[in-house]
């Protein structure tokens, strides 16, 4: 109160309530991985459309498990490009065909003085196209060059891009009536998988079918600079590296052990996080629960087969903070290798996540662990809890040198730990004796002097009922 009355009279004096901003929505995934287009900094995507237009058409292929993600709910993706420099493009060198003439194109500033043109087949390059996103993604990808037989005598071709799916040739992409003067602009415009490389000469191209090599994955320094990026942004609750060479297990594992020391490193200031791996996509049971072995922690989770991660983590985002995966249904995961039954006990045994199709469920999480055995959604809660004790503490800072300023905090405290427990985050034990959660706030005189509050609060995650053991007695 600035100053008392003198004339008899009312004064009134407004203090607003302290009210909890609301928490960022649970289930917004970092993800770390090649991109088309690379802006050096993270892009937030909460739909296709988004994520595509930023970040380019190719980065459904050299990142897919956005796709994933997105198709099975995730919130919101958080993308940080690996580095431009990292890891190589994939291209293809076509040679000339020696009986079209000599190229019109010449060859850019600084291209090789020594490059050949027009009828030196052998020595020259009719085209040289890349992969339009760096890594091993485009590597084996097919081009096919027919020409036409035009009327009007001129020269033109159909460039096709080919794949392979279930050991079948299929056709990705075709491009007609190409020329040397329409070619460049027009895979620019229209090819989600091939670009022209513009520093190299233009000459007809020899028809034959060529396949694109030489894509390589970044390091582990690359991806932990990435995984660098992810720092600055608070909301992030699940992270998920995206691999695409798992020939080298060792570079695997330090990759994944970073995004382990990335967690637990944000969960000591309160922005704790779930890391998400895969197994290669080759190998046995006993080498995934190896690598497994190597990973060991509460906040990263492991799945098999190779291909799902990011189905899985889109499946974890989707749902309340609270729910378990097990059991669960995904999509987008596309036709995957069956798990025999012996297998899926092995990998469960050794704490990895296996994704199997089960007939009338579909295609499902068979059970929801991090890699020391504990279940995923109680990891969720406690996060979820940590998060709420700051955003909430923080709002008391500087207000706590009074019994009853600590005891308004208790009561914010307690108000959303009964809101976590009405929605089902948080339950009392079985017999009912030990209540959901407990809160306690104080300060020892010694604490007041150095200007510290203390709170120990207690909950109770809910736990997913993963088994049931049932016994029938036959009567007479």
């Amino acid at each position: 109160m600035a100053s008392g009355l003198i004339i008899p009279g009312v004064q009134v004096t407004v203090v607003k309530e302290v009210l909890p901003q609301q928490l960022a929505p649970s289930g917004v995934l970092g993800l770390i991985g090649f991109t088309e287009e690379n802006p050096g900094k993270v892009v937030r995507a909460s739909n296709w459309s988004r994520f595509v237009g930023v970040l380019g058409r190719a980065s459904a292929y050299s990142l897919p498990e956005a796709k994933q993600a997105l198709d099975n709910g995730v919130s919101e993706l958080v993308v940080s490009p690996l580095p431009a420099s990292a890891g190589a493009t994939a291209k293809v060198v076509i040679p000339a065909d020696a009986t079209k003439g000599a190229s019109p194109a010449e060859p850019a500033k600084d291209a090789p003085k020594d490059t050949p043109k027009g009828k030196d087949a052998k020595a020259g390059a009719g085209i040289t196209l890349l992969a339009r996103a760096p890594g091993p993604w485009a590597n084996g990808i097919g081009i096919k060059i027919e020409y036409r037989n035009n009327l009007d005598q001129s020269i033109s071709f159909d460039l096709q891009v080919l794949g392979e799916s279930n050991g079948k040739e299929v056709v990705l992409e075709v491009h007609r009536n190409l020329t040397l003067e329409s070619l460049t602009a027009t895979l620019k415009a229209g090819s989600a998988y091939v670009k022209v490389d513009e520093s190299k000469a233009i000459g007809w191209p020899a028809a034959e079918v060529y396949t694109l090599a030489g894509g390589k994955d970044a390091t582990a320094d690359d991806y932990a600079a990435a995984l660098r990026r992810l720092q600055d942004e608070p909301d992030v609750d699940m992270v998920l590296a995206a691999i695409q060479d798992f020939s080298d297990r060792a570079k695997v594992t330090r990759i994944y052990g970073d995004v382990i020391s990335h967690c637990n490193n944000l969960s000591d200031d309160c922005k704790g996080r779930l890391g998400f791996g895969q197994v290669p996509d080759a190998g046995t049971m006993e080498e995934y629960v190896q690598l497994a072995s190597n990973l060991v922690s509460d906040r990263f989770v492991l799945v098999a087969p190779n291909g799902v991660a990011g189905a899985v983590a889109g499946l974890v985002g989707n749902l309340p903070y609270f729910y378990s995966p097990t059991f669960k249904r995904i999509s987008g995961a596309g036709e995957l290798p069956p798990i025999p039954v012996d297998d899926q006990k092995t990998l469960l045994k050794g704490n990895v996540v296996p994704v199997v199709l089960e007939r009338g469920r579909g295609t499902i999480v068979l059970r929801g662990l991090t890699t020391d055995g504990d279940q995923i959604n109680v990891r969720r809660v406690a996060d979820r809890a940590v998060r709420t004790l700051k955003m909430i503490g923080n709002l008391f800072i500087g207000q706590l040198n009074t019994a009853d300023g600590r005891s308004a905090l208790k009561q914010k405290l307690t108000e959303a730990m009964l809101q976590m427990e009405k929605d089902g985050a948080i339950v009392p034990s079985t017999d009912g004796k030990d209540p959901a959660f407990k809160v306690e706030v104080y300060s020892s005189q010694e604490d007041f002097a150095l200007g510290i509050v203390r709170v120990n609060l207690a909950v109770r995650p809910v736990r997913a009922i993963d088994y049931v053991y049932a016994t029938i007695t036959v009567q007479v």
